[in-house]
């Protein structure tokens, strides 16, 4: 029987199919302790992890019996791909699983933000009753939604995004052409996006093209009082950049459920503190109960497959 390690947590469900057809070790904890890996790794012919298991080149390395990892969500930056491709390791990520889990969540914090409402609780129940400030929030009908990034997240945030009247621009500069069913998005350089549009939201992979992309220069293009949302990667913003436009003003908001350095600590976590209109989430987006299952059910199916062949 071939041996499957999970370091990360995935759905119970998924997990017991896998222990049917594998012997596993499954310890959802595993993620930050690399030297116990290192040692558990050599015997291991499959590897499941989510985002925050560093597969590194001592790893792979050790993986002498690794033939396959899949990948709970889509971003592959904590995995040594091109190590990979040398020993010849089959990469699955759960593409398209955990799609309409962000895309919601995009939605929602577009509502939130655009708003403002959502922050008063404290003042309401004080008796401060801070109706009049409240009153200046702004619907999402007729607001022009910036998508940074076009590809099946970017399309399921649209097509939401159509439902409200919003207006939609996107930058992708590998798309050539887009599906009638798409008619209604017009295609746009990054500088015109980030001049027109009322809410950007980001959506694309971490790469040497997008580290950054999104820096100091880039907020100063934003319109006054815009809104910024992040699912995608926290390297692909400048964070410090982000928290000026807050305080600034610049910016009327930002949600950001990815970081620089993650899992966030207490002391890394502290240039966010008080800073004015921020949402920060665990990274967390793509994490509906439902969408966790089925990245599980994806991935599950896909290694139990790959050994079926």
């Amino acid at each position: 029987m071939q041996k499957l390690l999970i370091t990360e947590i995935m759905d119970d469900e998924e997990v017991q199919k896998l222990q049917l057809k594998f012997d596993t070790i499954y310890d959802q904890n595993l993620f930050n302790n690399e030297e116990k890996i290192i040692q558990i790794i050599p015997e291991i012919d499959a590897l499941i992890v989510r985002n925050n298991t560093l597969v590194s080149e001592a790893i792979i390395r050790a993986a002498k019996n690794l033939k396959v990892i899949g990948r709970l969500g889509v971003g592959l930056n904590n995995i040594r791909v091109d190590l990979c491709k040398e020993r010849n390791i089959k990469i699955i990520p759960a593409t398209g699983a955990n799609t309409i889990s962000v895309a919601e969540y995009v939605i929602s914090f577009m509502l939130v933000l655009s708003r403002k409402v959502f922050f008063s609780s404290g003042e309401v129940i004080s008796g401060d009753w801070p109706r009049a400030k409240l009153m200046n929030g702004r619907e999402l009908y007729n607001q022009t939604l910036g998508i940074v990034g076009f590809g099946s997240i970017g399309r399921s945030v649209s097509a939401r995004a159509k439902s409200f009247g919003m207006n939609i621009v996107s930058y992708d500069p590998f798309v050539q052409s887009l599906e009638p069913e798409f008619s209604y998005v017009q295609m746009k350089s990054l500088s015109n996006l980030l001049q027109e549009s009322d809410i950007v939201s980001l959506h694309v992979p971490l790469n040497s093209d997008t580290e950054n992309l999104i820096n100091e220069s880039k907020i100063q293009l934003m319109k006054q009082g815009a809104i910024l949302i992040n699912t995608s990667r926290g390297e692909i913003l400048d964070e410090n950049a982000v928290i000026q436009g807050l305080q600034s003003g610049h910016l009327g908001g930002a949600a950001l459920d990815v970081f620089q350095k993650e899992p966030l600590t207490q002391e890394e976590g502290q240039k966010f503190k008080n800073v004015p209109n921020l949402l920060c989430t665990p990274h967390i987006s793509g994490l509906a109960e439902q969408g966790n299952k089925r990245v599980s059910y994806l991935i599950a199916n896909s290694v139990i497959k790959h050994f079926s062949l």
